[in-house]
């Protein structure tokens, strides 16, 4: 890619958006020096990712392959079946180590499932990036593992801007409700205890269940939620089809205007529904320009460039001043303000 993701300017709504974490550059911790792969695999990268049928997913590989297209690699993109397939996705990254690449993007299903695989990967000082789901690291540590770098979204950030939102639609004190993901997913804990951190004494949480980042049973959980405590006046969500599955539950009950849904990732379907007056507010996360930078890195990393270790790509709280902006744009970043490229 060139050196700049650049963004064409929009008008003064949008530019008075709130955006949270905009800085790209790698933190404190050093970064790495990666070794060039074999030469023959310099121009080839690996993308292991969650299912493409989730909007979210979708746009990451898009911009990964925009990026390849404009870097002139060749990229092969492997997808999980679904968000829990960890041994089908471990499956396909070995079909791709066997193959041979001078880098590896992967979007792990778990923390832990794609380790076994990437070992060999390791071994041979291929490049690693991990994207969007942090690999755990002790873990890695142990199965002899390195990380070259990780691009994604700083999960409680999102969560924070997310009760930023919330706190800006509904009353002090107000009763709102929380529908997670995947219990033990370390993206959605962090999202809900941001959102919890940022409401904190403002307003009341009453109760937490999981939907496992199904649109149908986030659905099915805010239409009983809805039925049990009529009070209710928002819900938080850390995913944007579980956000579209509460809002069409909300409308269902009668309560379109009434009870807030606020839900992180800023999927296309949720960008839509804010500018046709459903739900209020959400927030964007950028997965597209994950899936860019993640490329990014491998270039530089093949390349034998020094990247940092860690770079966290920005979230923007959407509502209906700004969404048509970002709607315009998508699934690129809005307009209206330049992403460094980190790994340049």
């Amino acid at each position: 890619m060139s050196s700049r993701t650049r963004i064409r300017a929009v008008g003064a709504a949008a530019a008075s958006a709130t955006i949270l974490a905009v800085a790209l550059a790698g933190c404190s911790d050093a970064g790495s020096a990666a070794p060039s792969g074999d030469p023959g695999d310099s121009g080839k990268i690996a993308l292991v990712i969650k299912p493409l049928d989730n909007t979210y997913f979708g746009a990451m590989a898009e911009g990964a392959q925009a990026a390849a297209d404009e870097a002139g690699v060749d990229l092969t993109i492997v997808a999980a079946e679904n968000v829990t397939d960890d041994s089908g996705q471990a499956t396909k990254l070995n079909s791709l180590v066997t193959a041979g690449y001078g880098c590896y993007i992967v979007n792990p299903t778990s923390q832990t499932n794609l380790l076994t695989g990437l070992v060999p990967v390791s071994q041979a000082g291929t490049p690693i990036v991990n994207l969007d789901l942090p690999i755990d690291l002790d873990a890695a540590k142990d199965a002899g593992v390195n990380v070259t770098t990780y691009v994604g979204t700083n999960n409680e950030t999102a969560g924070q801007a997310g009760g930023e939102a919330m706190l800006s639609l509904v009353d002090a004190g107000s009763q709102v409700a929380l529908i997670g993901g995947l219990v033990a997913d370390p993206g959605n804990i962090a999202r809900l205890d941001g959102f919890q951190k940022a409401v904190d004494g403002k307003l009341t949480i009453t109760q937490t269940v999981a939907a496992d980042f199904d649109k149908a049973k986030a659905k099915s959980a805010a239409a009983t939620i809805l039925i049990a405590n009529p009070d209710i006046k928002g819900f938080f969500t850390p995913s944007g089809d579980m956000a579209m599955g509460i809002q069409q539950a909300v409308e269902e009950a009668g309560k379109k205007g009434q009870v807030a849904v606020v839900g992180i990732d800023g999927t296309q379907d949720q960008l839509k529904d804010i500018v046709a007056g459903g739900q209020p507010a959400a927030i964007e996360q950028f997965p597209y320009l994950m899936g860019s930078q993640s490329v990014q890195a491998c270039v530089a990393a093949m390349g034998g460039k020094e990247i940092p270790a860690k770079v966290e790509t920005p979230v923007l709280i959407v509502d209906s001043k700004n969404a048509q902006a970002a709607l315009d744009s998508f699934p690129a970043p809005p307009e209206g303000f330049t992403v460094e490229n980190p790994f340049k």
